[in-house]
């Protein structure tokens, strides 16, 4: 029995689905498939975010997309950092409504009925230096660690501070947060960090942090 398109959305697995994905389940023509997800666009049955990447709607009756796995999808590569990571792993204290992400592409801001997804350009080298994967039964995102967050933030908004106080002042940061971070990684991040002037800052906050645990690096 000839499987309809309702059905083979019906059962994809995801939320969210590419472009790529229809090219491997519907098996038709580049215009035979446009023609058909412009009809399921048309009916409701997708939601386009960009060409390319639609939301399967039956399937956010229980529960819509992460955002950091769209994010990850709306343009890459890419990964989660800046403001969005800094308040996902806990470093600032404030809400973040733009989900803000960085790209070795030129930046690209795209809005949708989902909210604004913003990708600022950061150097490719050592890009997926201090990445984590999040994991969840839909995907995957790719999600910077703290003080590559704080590196790709100083970087993208030239931004530093001249001290961990100043830091913790301007962005609100718990101290204690701080001192008990990663600094092996922080050390590293000291070295490969694509930005000299980015590094020179983040030096600082590695000798002051272990002035203060009493460490050597």
């Amino acid at each position: 029995m000839k499987r309809d398109f309702r059905d083979e959305l019906a059962e994809w697995p995801r939320n969210f689905i590419t472009d790529d994905d229809l090219a491997a389940i519907l098996h038709k023509t580049t215009d035979a498939r446009h023609s058909l997800v412009k009809r399921a666009v048309k009916d409701g049955r997708l939601l386009r975010l960009r060409r390319g990447l639609y939301i399967i709607a039956s399937h956010t009756k229980n529960a819509l997309p992460h955002p950091f796995e769209l994010s990850n999808q709306l343009y890459q590569p890419s990964m989660i950092s800046l403001e969005s990571a800094l308040s996902y792993h806990g470093w600032i204290p404030e809400a973040v409504y733009t989900f803000t992400s960085v790209t070795p592409r030129r930046g690209r801001e795209f809005e949708t009925y989902l909210g604004t997804f913003s990708f600022q350009y950061v150097p490719a080298e050592h890009f997926y230096l201090g990445v984590v994967r999040r994991t969840s039964p839909t995907g995957i995102s790719l999600i910077a660690e703290p003080w590559r967050a704080l590196a790709d933030f100083m970087y993208v908004w030239r931004r530093h501070w001249p001290s961990l106080k100043a830091l913790e002042e301007d962005l609100r940061i718990d101290r204690e947060t701080v001192l008990a971070s990663d600094i092996h990684f922080l050390a590293q991040l000291c070295k490969e960090y694509p930005s000299p002037r980015v590094r020179q800052w983040l030096q600082r906050f590695l000798d002051e942090i272990c002035q203060i645990r009493g460490e050597k690096i």
